[in-house]
């Protein structure tokens, strides 16, 4: 090292040094250091405004002398540091943390922080984090309300078992994330199973969003599917405009009368499930959208599939949870039963 170099260097060591004891002193809980020995290396003002003591004097004295009930010794001796611990000072329980600090494998000091000063600050901190917690699930509750799902398990009328193993089959359902397939004849309540596992899953607080396959004209299907960049095609608007796959993103999205879907789109359709990922309309960025599928038709797609109208790729990747909802003619018991809540359900919109 040159005799030029070595002032600079000293003066950047020094620096550094002024930087970690800010650091240090900054802490607001009270804060030490010792050696291996037990002995106190370093003690912020903190600590010391705590225990109404001058940090400077206890510098050299045994953490013991310094701090009651000290376990800084122990941790180094047994290298195992001791996180959230109780410790009583000066008759006040306390939360503190003891942390080795290890070279090649040996503690050659010991950090100790004071978490909380009082054990009731826990107890205060368990209680705001309680009333949190409330109010978070009273949002929840509100914020599914104002979603545009407004049917849920409890909406299934039905004390027949073809109604009853459907609901649970529907329930199980729930706990994943694999496409759903509900097939019946038209009033037979598709929507309503639809709507029923999207708000008692994981994915119940983001957006469901429905399209009917069926309504939609086959030249703008492409664009309410995947969404349009702007200028994409004369009457599009000047800023685009996302998709149904694009807005279910984390949410579920639900494909009625998949039968009426245009055989051209079925490939697009097809790989947009199995990718989650597709292009708008005009655009060449890659969205990518984490839905899951529920889809639902009136018609038999095994008819579909034998007359070429429907992918039989397309059919295996929606056909991986089937649900089939009888007509009420098959299952009379379930009769009064909603005949009750349609009666109930006329009595409150009458007044």
């Amino acid at each position: 090292m040159s005799g030029t170099d070595e002032p600079s260097d000293i003066d950047e060591l020094r620096r550094q040094l002024e930087i970690y004891q800010l650091i240090f002193e900054s802490i607001h809980s009270g804060a030490m250091v010792t050696d291996a020995d037990g002995y106190i290396t370093h003690f912020n003002r903190y600590y010391g405004q705590f225990l109404g003591c001058d940090p400077a004097t206890q510098i050299g004295r045994h953490c013991t002398e310094s701090v009651e009930n000290s376990r800084m010794h122990i941790v180094a001796e047994t290298g195992q540091a001791e996180i959230n611990h109780s410790q009583l000072i000066q008759g006040q329980k306390m939360v503190v943390q003891r942390i080795p600090i290890k070279k090649d494998g040996k503690v050659i000091a010991v950090f100790g922080q004071v978490m909380f000063k009082d054990v009731r600050d826990v107890g205060k901190l368990a209680r705001e984090l309680s009333l949190l917690e409330s109010k978070l699930k009273l949002y929840e509750e509100e914020l599914i309300n104002l979603r545009s799902t407004r049917y849920t398990f409890d909406s299934i009328v039905g004390e027949s078992e073809e109604i009853q193993g459907l609901k649970r089959e529907a329930l199980k359902a729930c706990a994943n994330t694999f496409p759903v397939l509900i097939t019946g004849e038209s009033g037979t309540g598709k929507e309503l199973f639809a709507q029923a596992i999207h708000n008692a899953s994981p994915r119940r607080l983001h957006p469901f969003v429905r399209i009917n396959c069926a309504a939609i004209p086959r030249d703008l299907l492409e664009s309410e599917l995947f969404g349009y960049e702007k200028g994409a095609f004369t009457g599009a608007k000047v800023e685009g405009k996302p998709g149904k796959f694009e807005l279910a993103d984390a949410g579920t999205i639900f494909l009625d009368e998949i039968g009426d879907m245009p055989i051209e789109m079925q490939p697009k359709l097809l790989r947009a499930i199995e990718d989650k990922e597709f292009e708008r309309v005009g655009g060449t960025r890659v969205v990518r959208s984490d839905f899951r599928v529920i889809a639902a038709t009136n018609q038999h797609l095994e008819s579909l599939l034998a007359a070429g109208r429907f992918r039989k790729d397309l059919f295996y990747r929606l056909n991986v949870i089937a649900l089939h909802i009888p007509p009420l003619r098959e299952r009379p018991a379930d009769i009064v039963a909603l005949t009750r809540r349609f009666l109930d359900q006329t009595a409150r919109e009458a007044g």
